[in-house]
């Protein structure tokens, strides 16, 4: 699924805003699909970074800015979908819905999902072990 292409890189900085980018794009991508019709995906994502570039190095100075790109994409494919795509999932916490849908639908491992969200494994690793045990 091609991404439309970026804006010029306008400082060193941007640089690894879309380094980040590139890194995760597969999965920022499979995300969107999932709660979007295939063809917005590509466009939410670019817009997200887009915006995530305007805010970038208050992003570098939090502990982790694959965090803040993440809560981007989020935000912007949320915010389209609305919540009908969550409806049999609406129970759970917006992370716990992250983490389903990355680990057990995506397929991503514990450390994938962490180094997309910006987050820990170990905090991946409780919030499957609530999902399992909510299952229960």
């Amino acid at each position: 699924m091609p991404t439309p292409p970026r804006p010029p890189v306008a400082s060193g900085a941007a640089l690894g805003l879309w380094a980040l980018h590139d890194l995760h794009l597969r999965h920022y991508l499979d995300y969107a699909a999932l709660l979007l019709p295939a063809d917005d995906a590509p466009l939410v994502v670019r817009a997200a970074f887009e915006e995530l570039g305007g805010h970038w190095l208050d992003a570098l100075a939090t502990a982790s800015p694959a965090a803040c790109a993440w809560q981007a994409v989020r935000r912007r494919v949320r915010a389209l979908a609305g919540p009908r795509p969550f409806g049999p999932v609406a129970h759970l916490t917006a992370t716990q819905q992250d983490v389903l849908l990355l680990h057990l639908v995506l397929d991503l491992s514990a450390a994938q999902v962490a180094a997309l969200t910006g987050t820990e494994p170990a905090a991946v690793h409780v919030q499957l072990r609530s999902l399992a045990a909510a299952r229960r």
